[in-house]
């Protein structure tokens, strides 16, 4: 049997054999909190006084402490073989294979996808960056956990990489010829994050290869609109000069 762990989606724990993707059962309250900040900063020691900060906003309790302690010593109890917590310097350290915690999986595929992509690999690329996104259940890290203090700036990150990730492969999917998947997924990534210029870019670039040039000229002006309402001003020239290039090709 083996300790799996995930946080891109709900945050989760499971002893399985061997490992599934996305087993496990669901963790909640403070303690997932601390399974949280433990999993981002896997292997290596995370202090009392930064698991305060991630586990409580504003003011922490004065039981804070004694509460990590508990909420630790239940997670000891549900470990099995493969991963150990421990106590050290203050702090606590989570023990536990890469391979065995959903978020590192991910980005050592994107990783790997990436670097086939700029060696124009595509189709590799494509495979591993599939498999990255994969992983993920929905399309934010560690549901229902706030965001307090460290936590923001990691889970942030993870969201961030996972949206760098569909733009990567929907660039693959420009280069193997299958626009259509493109224009999926950056439009789905566009409905939630719509001040993202190299998603825009990708959107106008697979709705050219697929000859809508209405298409194209109608996300240049919600791209326009979108920057305008959040920013003030339009977006950068580099994509208005893709737009140009675009309706003139």
């Amino acid at each position: 049997m083996q300790t799996v762990f995930g946080i891109l989606g709900r945050v989760r724990v499971g002893a399985v054999g061997p490992r599934q993707d996305g087993a496990g059962t669901g963790v909640g309250g403070k303690a997932s909190a601390l399974l949280a900040a433990l999993l981002l900063r896997a292997n290596s020691t995370v202090g009392l006084d930064r698991l305060v900060e991630a586990l409580w906003e504003g003011e922490p309790p004065r039981s804070a402490v004694a509460n990590i302690r508990t909420h630790a010593s239940t997670l000891r109890s549900g470990l099995d073989g493969g991963a150990f917590l421990h106590g050290r310097g203050g702090g606590y350290l989570l023990e536990v294979a890469a391979a065995d915690c959903d978020h590192l999986v991910f980005l050592d595929r994107t990783a790997a996808g990436r670097a086939a992509l700029a060696d124009g690999h595509t189709e590799t690329a494509a495979a591993a960056l599939t498999a990255a996104l994969a992983l993920w259940d929905g399309d934010r890290a560690a549901v229902g956990v706030p965001r307090n203090g460290p936590l923001s700036g990691w889970l942030g990150h993870l969201d961030e990489e996972r949206m760098r990730a569909v733009e990567d492969l929907a660039a693959a999917y420009l280069r193997l010829g299958e626009p259509r998947a493109a224009l999926r997924d950056v439009s789905d990534l566009l409905a939630v994050s719509p001040l993202r210029g190299r998603s825009w870019a990708l959107r106008m670039r697979a709705q050219h290869a697929l000859g809508e040039r209405g298409g194209v000229a109608e996300s240049f002006r919600a791209a326009d609109r979108a920057h305008r309402s959040e920013l003030g001003v339009g977006p950068d020239g580099r994509l208005r000069r893709l737009f140009e290039e675009l309706v003139a090709g």
